[in-house]
């Protein structure tokens, strides 16, 4: 059986990955965001999307990833954020693989899973794979496992961290 970590635990992690980024590929500029609890959008037609909470970790050695959990129009979205160094053309199925591979959670139907893959490139100017799982909709659980903790520890984490880098810079 697998230790379950905890929120400080995660955050270590993050630490660790921020202060040693040449032991690891990039981590995405999200992980050191403030995440409001409601996000309205910029614009008037933007439905309301709902910050229920985050985890963070490592793939197949030092690949890691951030995971935001959210809500909006009555779906719940996992959305995880992983390097697409070395792993370029990786096809959406072996994207979506490393993540159940990893144990972060299990289809109930694993020849329909609704999994979304799309690059980006962040802040910093690193490319990521943006892999959007549908947790379930107003009728439907889609899929079971994953863990993830309140954005209150980790907004409290990135706020100092934020603090203590403009005093240094």
């Amino acid at each position: 059986m697998r230790k379950t970590a905890n929120a400080k635990e995660k955050i270590a992690l993050l630490e660790l990955i921020r202060m040693n980024p040449e032991g690891f590929l990039p981590m995405p500029d999200h992980a050191w965001k403030e995440f409001p609890e409601t996000d309205r959008g910029t614009e008037e037609y933007d439905d309301p999307q709902h910050n229920l909470g985050w985890d963070a970790g490592l793939l197949e050695g030092k690949r890691p990833y951030f995971m935001e959990c959210w809500a909006s129009c009555g779906i719940t979205m996992l959305t995880y954020f992983i390097s697409v160094k070395g792993i370029e053309t990786a096809a959406k199925e072996d994207v979506t693989k490393l993540l159940t591979d990893a144990g972060l959670f299990r289809f109930y139907d694993p020849e329909h899973p609704r999994v979304n893959v799309m690059t980006f490139t962040d802040g910093s100017g690193n490319d990521f794979f943006s892999v959007n799982v549908t947790v379930g909709d107003e009728e439907d659980t889609y899929l079971e496992g994953g863990r993830m903790y309140s954005f209150k520890t980790l907004n409290a984490y990135n706020r100092k961290r934020n603090k203590e880098a403009e005093n240094h810079g």
